[in-house]
């Protein structure tokens, strides 16, 4: 078995019968590894190799079957070598004293001699050590460095090795999620059921050790019961906790100067977020009157409403809803904030527009409606593709008020920002029907009197515990 050789490394002599080499990164030194003549104990190592590729690229569990401790057993002489150094390198080890009673490959440290790095391993024949093998040279070396010999430390018999995929859960304690996996996000899309988890923390992690292993998938985790929280159906996602940059960069092609600076969001809590803009039959279901400019579809998003009416109809709708007993104390409807609004509208993504960049507005069309779609008039919410995280119309379609005074990004890093203090304009997001492309980005945003009403203007709600 062959290995590759890093920058000051030397080529390794062939190994008497019966070894095989393996070099462990982690530990800095190379591992003699005696052959048990068996296919699974090659397989280990193999499966051991490929732990640090898996490692690098997310998080995952690595469960080994540990048969028994192989204890190496203290040499009854202690074997002594000397260095050599050449061109300011250690390049070749010399046994004085071979020692007796080696059952494993003792530990070779190369200290002094006013360099660094140089490593070894030594190589065992009838419990007597016969070798010491440069790994690495090392460098600056002035004069011969010490050479000591340990013995070997005790390790675990490894005969197998798995990596387990981590599937990490935000949530209520108590909720339970189903958590669904499937080996393509092509085409149609099949989920299929893994395992139920009751959460028993905000933040839960959940390893795959029912999955075959070495399989490809994706997963997801779907709400099928809330513990202490409110079900407000399917008209509503729930967003955990997360990051996110607010904001977008100096160079975005249609980017207002006011976009910036950017700005690290933490947004601590989870909340639900309705998937649609309020609608005229919501409106007129809570307030009693439909105040739109384009009427003849109740689906139509509501619009013509100020800052003053949204945050009515959020008090309202939370009245009615705990009056009717299907909203727990404690929890509010209201208008988002900006940063949960840009948080909701983004869904992951750190593009233009959620589904990417999209340059030439080739795929706008397929997400908003704005001018060049519109037909110079609202449409049904839910009538063009959502976002990755469910939501539609986040968009074009109307403007949507958020609860922050309009002021400049903090900059920086904040948690749960609420917007400016004071101010005398209310944002607005998302862009409408009658606006160009460049309005609809997800860094957009806007300033209106909380008084005015515009047929482009209406908003959607969110649901959350009342802060604090």
């Amino acid at each position: 078995m062959k290995t590759n050789h890093t920058k000051n490394q030397t080529p390794q002599p062939a190994l008497p019968s019966g070894w095989s080499r393996f070099h462990n990164p982690g530990a800095g030194r190379a591992t003699l590894l005696r052959s048990l003549g068996e296919q699974r104990s090659t397989s280990a190592r193999q499966e051991l190799r490929r732990t640090s590729l898996f490692a690098a690229g997310g998080r995952w569990l690595a469960l080994a079957l540990v048969v028994g401790a192989t204890v190496a057993a203290q040499a009854q002489t202690t074997a002594k070598a000397t260095a050599t150094v050449g061109g300011g390198r250690v390049v070749a080890y010399t046994v004085t004293d071979g020692g007796a009673g080696y059952t494993e490959p003792p530990i070779v440290t190369v200290t002094g001699g006013g360099g660094s790095g140089a490593t070894a391993e030594a190589v065992l024949d009838a419990g007597v050590v016969a070798a010491i093998y440069p790994v690495t040279t090392g460098s600056g070396y002035t004069s011969a460095p010490q050479v000591t010999i340990s013995a070997p430390v005790v390790e675990p018999t490894i005969l197998s090795l798995q990596m387990i995929p981590l599937v990490t859960l935000h949530g209520f304690p108590g909720d339970t999620n189903q958590i669904e996996a499937t080996t393509s996000l092509e085409g149609v899309v099949v989920w299929q059921p893994v395992a139920t988890v009751v959460l028993t923390n905000a933040v839960q992690e959940w390893y795959d050790r029912v999955s075959p292993p070495w399989a490809w998938r994706f997963y997801r985790a779907v709400l099928v019961g809330a513990g202490s929280r409110p079900t407000p159906g399917l008209r509503f996602v729930w967003l955990p906790a997360g990051q996110f940059v607010m904001g977008s960069p100096t160079n975005e092609v249609g980017r207002s100067s006011d976009e910036g600076p950017q700005t690290v969001v933490t947004l601590t809590r989870g909340f639900f977020m309705s998937r649609y803009e309020v609608t005229q039959g919501e409106y007129l279901s809570v307030i009693g009157s439909n105040p739109s400019s384009f009427t003849g579809d109740t689906n139509r998003p509501v619009e013509q409403v100020s800052w003053h009416d949204a945050t009515n109809y959020c008090g309202q709708l939370t009245a009615r809803e705990l009056a009717a007993g299907r909203l727990p104390a404690g929890w509010t409807y209201r208008l988002p904030t900006e940063a949960e609004f840009e948080y909701s509208s983004r869904a992951g993504s750190t593009n233009r527009f959620s589904y990417g960049d999209d340059p030439g507005y080739t795929q706008l069309g397929n997400y908003a409606w704005y001018s060049a779609n519109s037909g110079g008039t609202t449409h049904a919410v839910g009538g063009k593709l959502p976002n990755r995280w469910g939501l539609y119309d986040t968009s074009g379609n109307v403007w949507e008020w958020c609860s922050d005074w309009y002021g400049p990004y903090p900059g920086g890093s904040v948690s749960d920002p609420q917007g400016s203090v004071s101010g005398s304009y209310r944002v607005n997001r998302s862009g409408c029907w009658n606006d160009s492309a460049i309005y609809c980005r997800v860094a957009q945003h806007i300033w209106l009197s909380p008084t005015d009403k515009y047929p482009g203007t209406g908003f959607r709600v969110l649901l959350a515990p009342v802060l604090p």
